[in-house]
């Protein structure tokens, strides 16, 4: 098609090939450009989700953390002021000091020390140090200081890594020694029983506890327990008692996106983390999709400029071939056809290729919105929010979901409009984002149905949600001019369901049952729930 314009090189190029050739490398900028473009929005927003969740799950669990701390300190003091007002027999000491490891879970073993670093007692009685002097850092430390004290993580003269925490032992108001705990930080320990057995997730992402000192206490690999890791810039700014999110480069050279949170009580940091590569990679098969789906777009467009560009080309081509006869003087002026003036078909094919530009930056905008946000509600949109639900449950993060339904939404869309129904679509968006926490997400789930996402919640903590949305709801006045009324249904992951498919059917089955009872109510997932009506128009379910 294009071979005589080569052919005919000295006389200069035909308008179809410089057209072509203009369009071509302008449309390859335009998809090179959008695809890198798509791949750092892609790229940043995934981050910054993948950042806040790690930030979200590291608040939790220092929050989990804490309360254990706290519970180990009440335990020990309380047994320390029970010693301290008993007998002081062998005996009558090995029965408190059994008693007390087997009656709670915090601590692997007990022991009693004396005010010289003497073991009195230890339960189990196979420790084999009764008896024994203890020299210690940490032992000297406690005697020194006398006042309750949690250790770093150090090898006990067992062998064991261990967290010793203490609380002084008084009689008679005279200093007598002290009480201690011991966490066998690679051995199966409260830690691991409160935080979960957890190793790395099918996304890449762990977390890990360290102590003020930037010293490893818990870990999936066991063998790095004990291994001070403060050079990590997530460690360094939890010694600093700063908790937030960043990417990481840690001290084995891998990037990561941290989330992490400090442990008032004592100093501790916890760290979830994920694999910037895993982020990077999920990124590039998006982005891959987006450019396969763009790609017959292209190749269509290209195919249709060529047949533009030779029909634009082909009136000043009759000229060019008439005006060469007259030239040779084998034709005459009359034989000249009538031609448009070829600054029309230049506008005109400016009009297209800017209609290309235009069509193309569109698509990838859409792409990009498409991929996190609900275009008519600005709530997040179903793909983020699966994307959520599989990360939330890959982890074992424990979650409520809420589903609501707007009733007889149909009849609004009949009655005032399409129009009209997506205000109130905007207006029930606006009421959930005001009632929600901080932590839990609004989502499309699809047409007149939403769902709330609230992670650590129960489903006591979600019903409260519901009920206030559903009030708010029949209390105020929609875009119609009328007040309007929502159904809703609740479940609870790992509670109710064991995995997402299974959760949203029941928090569907509740909103079903919600309808079927008379609309306007809450209903919470059971095995045969049954809604029963309240007053003020509320539901409860049993």
């Amino acid at each position: 098609m294009f071979a005589a314009s080569f052919a005919g090189r000295r006389k200069g190029y035909k308008l179809s090939l410089i057209i072509f050739v203009v369009v071509f490398f302008s449309v390859a900028a335009t998809f090179a450009l959008n695809t890198i473009v798509g791949y750092e929005t892609q790229k940043k927003s995934l981050t910054n989700n993948t950042l806040e969740l790690n930030r979200i799950t590291a608040n939790e669990l220092s929050r989990t953390t804490q309360t254990i701390i706290l519970n180990m300190q009440d335990t020990l003091k309380a047994a320390s002021e029970h010693l301290a007002e008993g007998s002081w027999d062998s005996r009558t000491i090995q029965e408190h000091i059994d008693f007390l490891r087997k009656s709670v879970p915090y601590f692997n073993s007990v022991v009693l020390v004396d005010k010289s670093g003497v073991v009195m007692s230890t339960s189990p009685e196979a420790l084999n140090v009764k008896g024994k002097k203890l020299t210690s850092a940490q032992t000297r430390q406690a005697l020194e200081l006398k006042k309750p004290l949690i250790s770093a993580p150090y090898r006990a003269v067992t062998g064991r890594m261990i967290v010793m925490a203490s609380y002084p032992v008084y009689r008679s108001g005279e200093y007598a020694g002290f009480l201690a705990g011991s966490i066998y930080l690679q051995e199966q320990n409260v830690f691991q029983r409160v935080l979960g057995q957890q190793g790395v997730n099918e996304n890449g992402s762990f977390y890990y506890v360290v102590d003020a000192a930037g010293n490893l206490i818990f870990h999936p690999d066991k063998n790095r327990i004990g291994e001070n890791v403060s050079s990590n810039p997530a460690v360094a700014s939890i010694m600093k008692g700063q908790g937030g999110e960043m990417p990481i480069r840690n001290t084995l050279g891998m990037r990561f996106l941290a989330g992490f949170s400090v442990v008032p009580a004592v100093g501790w940091g916890i760290i979830s983390q994920t694999p910037a590569a895993n982020v990077e990679s999920s990124v590039g098969e998006v982005v891959w999709r987006m450019a396969l789906i763009s790609a017959p777009l292209m190749i269509l467009l290209l195919l249709l400029v060529v047949l533009i560009a030779n029909r634009l080309a082909a009136p000043l081509n009759r000229l060019a071939m008439i005006a060469a006869k007259l030239n040779r003087g084998e034709a005459s002026a009359e034989a000249i056809p009538e031609v448009k003036h070829w600054n029309y078909e230049a506008n005109e094919l400016y009009r297209a290729v800017s209609g290309a530009f235009r069509m193309l930056n569109k698509r990838a905008e859409d792409f990009s919105n498409q991929a996190h946000t609900d275009t008519l509600t600005g709530l997040t949109n179903r793909r983020l929010m699966d994307a959520i639900v599989e990360q939330w449950v890959g982890q074992g993060v424990p979650f409520s979901v809420i589903m609501l339904d707007l009733d007889r939404f149909k009849s609004v869309n009949d009655t005032y409009g399409h129009q009209k129904g997506d205000e109130v679509l905007r207006f029930l968006a606006d009421l959930m984002r005001a009632e929600k926490r901080d932590s839990d997400y609004c989502c499309r789930y699809g047409g007149e149905e939403f769902a709330i996402l609230m992670p650590y919640a129960s489903e006591q903590q979600a019903y409260e949600l519901a009920e206030r949305i559903r009030m708010r709801t029949e209390s105020a006045i929609s875009p119609t001019g009328k007040a309007m009324t929502l159904s809703l249904g609740i479940s609870t992951f790992p509670l109710r369901a064991g995995d997402a498919e299974s959760l949203f059917k029941q928090a569907d089955d509740a909103l079903y049952q919600a309808k079927e009872s008379g609309r306007n109510r809450t209903v919470v997932y059971r095995p045969r729930a049954v809604a029963l009506k309240a007053e003020g128009g509320g539901s409860y379910s049993i």
